[in-house]
């Protein structure tokens, strides 16, 4: 088998093989726009490609150096370790952080666990001290019927999904840019409101308009007395459907209008052919109430999805003395924008 960087034309090709959101042709198109050096693989056996990913590097500002990046990508082998390597050693990067979407483990409800085997034991990788997905998420299986699903769901959640259309809470699609701009300013106003870190406006921006026209994207709005209450972005590859994020109102909380919109939204995901609902992440199994991002986790808890672990997040090391800098350089840094999201709450 041989690795290459592969051309503009191949570009379907490629597609065809990526099984995330973030690993799309035209996320790679919006990273350049951004700034970062994106290089697209292909792994051929023969001349029959049968494995793509990208690999994005991001420069340190002020510095030669950069950061690799390979997120949800496929499994890692050797060669795969190998070729990355070679990439990252030419664009002088101090490590490449990799978190494969593959799964590790199962968690069931009876508190089984399952196995698949997987590792990432290779020679150079390190566990990374800072993930960029979550290590967990729920999938909720679309090929069950509505009323299986609803079976499936928290009580709490059934209730809350029948308060919402009690309020006559509306739920519309509306994937054009004047429902992108109602979703983006919410999305802003919640984060300000919750204090979290997020992305700037432009960073959205051209997320958008690069990949609008892919058909990939999905706008929800829950609408409850001519007021948006809720805006959630939704993804569509092939036959999984994701839901990275989400935006809701301070106004009329007893009406539950994102539960309603999150039960619409796995409606339009069986619509749509999906045949699973990738909830972009949550916590662990032993979540704790006192963890920042618990209310998130219990919200998508509650929808009765089957909680799945990745193998991870792992650090290919190229420069192990910058490592060990960066490492604590950025540990201050993130604090530091903690810091200001919250001040900038109040």
């Amino acid at each position: 088998m041989i690795t290459r960087i592969l051309y503009q034309k191949e570009k379907n090709d490629y597609n065809s093989l990526i099984t995330h959101p973030v690993q799309t042709w035209e996320w790679g198109d919006f990273l350049i726009s951004q700034g970062h050096k994106v290089y697209r693989l292909g792994v051929f056996e023969k001349e029959k490609i049968i494995s793509a990913y990208s690999i994005s590097f991001h420069k340190i500002s002020k510095t030669n150096f950069s950061i690799g990046i390979l997120q949800r990508g496929p499994k890692v082998d050797q060669q795969t370790i190998d070729n990355i390597k070679k990439i990252a050693q030419d664009e002088n990067a101090i490590f490449v952080k990799l978190e494969p979407d593959v799964y590790q483990k199962i968690f069931y409800k009876n508190n089984q666990e399952k196995f698949f085997g997987v590792n990432m034991d290779f020679p150079g990788l390190t566990v990374s001290p800072k993930v960029a997905f979550f290590p967990f998420t729920y999938l909720i299986d679309l090929t069950k019927s509505e009323q299986d699903l609803l079976s499936l769901m928290h009580p709490k959640t059934r209730y809350n999904i029948k308060v919402a259309n009690r309020h006559s809470v509306e739920i519309v699609e509306e994937n054009n840019d004047s429902g992108f701009e109602i979703y983006l300013k919410l999305l802003f106003e919640t984060t300000k409101r919750q204090g979290f870190y997020l992305h700037t406006e432009k960073y959205h921006q051209d997320l958008w308009r690069i990949l609008k026209d892919t058909g990939t994207m999905h706008i929800l709005l829950a609408k409850y007395q001519d007021k948006v209450l809720a805006a959630h972005m939704f993804f569509a590859l092939k036959d999984k459907f994701f839901y990275p994020y989400g935006a809701s109102s301070n106004l009329h909380r007893e009406v539950m209008a994102s539960t309603l919109l999150m039960w619409e939204a796995i409606k339009l995901g069986k619509k749509l052919k999906c045949k699973s609902f990738d909830m972009w992440g949550s916590l662990g199994p032993d979540a704790k109430i006192t963890e920042n991002t618990y209310g998130f986790h219990r919200f998508k808890k509650g929808f009765g999805g089957q909680l799945v672990q990745f193998v991870g997040t792992y650090d290919l090391v190229i420069n192990e003395s910058l490592y060990k800098l960066y490492n604590i350089a950025d540990k201050y840094r993130w604090k530091f924008l903690r810091l200001r999201a919250k001040l900038l709450r109040h």
